[in-house]
């Protein structure tokens, strides 16, 4: 019996089909290379910071601040060493503290006042805006942060909401420099860009 290698035209056809539809399976997946899951089994935050990030933080910026070390929860505390104390108005300072275990580094605000949570009015180019702040988590407080950096560069007038009327904040360079200095410093380390902010 003659074995018979040539395709049939059936075959031909199923063939094209195959290898048409193939090629074009590969297109359409080329254009969502970009969202891979991430089955490293670590969580990538947009709080995560790389070793030359804080090296750079530690050797050239952290010489500003006054550090605290926590051993007990493997953290160490940075606090603008030009920040505002003992004022006789409110006064909002920053926190950076960096995590060595998860290679993370988060913001916290300090208020002087008692208040978790918090309003601060905006006055500038003839508008008015209001951030409003509730005690929460890591991003709670880094949105807060993103938000109010823009301002901080403005000729802007901050009241602050402390339950009854609005008083005065931020009411000088000094005092905003205070806030201002140390956010950039802390999306410098995250490498995050924000609105008016400029890397150097």
């Amino acid at each position: 019996m003659a074995k018979n290698d040539t395709l049939t035209p059936e075959m031909l056809k199923i063939l094209k089909i195959f290898g048409l539809g193939s090629l074009l399976f590969v297109v359409v997946l080329s254009f969502f290379d970009g969202r891979r899951a991430n089955n490293s089994g670590k969580e990538i935050s947009i709080l995560s910071i790389t070793d030359a990030e804080r090296l750079y933080f530690n050797n050239v910026r952290g010489i500003y601040y006054d550090q605290e070390n926590r051993a007990d929860a493997k953290m160490v505390v940075y606090r603008f060493g030009k920040r505002i104390e003992g004022a006789d108005h409110p006064i909002l300072n920053l926190s950076i503290l960096i995590n060595r275990v998860k290679n993370e580094a988060y913001i916290y605000l300090e208020p002087s006042w008692g208040l978790d949570d918090f309003k601060i009015r905006i006055e500038v180019a003839q508008r008015i805006d209001t951030l409003s702040f509730s005690q929460g988590d890591k991003f709670s407080h880094f949105e807060f942060v993103q938000q109010l950096y823009p301002y901080l560069s403005e000729n802007s007038y901050f009241t602050l909401w402390d339950g009854s009327e609005w008083r005065p904040i931020l009411q000088d360079d000094k005092e905003r420099d205070a806030l201002r200095i140390p956010i950039k410093d802390f999306l410098r380390l995250i490498n995050v860009e924000a609105d008016g902010f400029e890397k150097d």
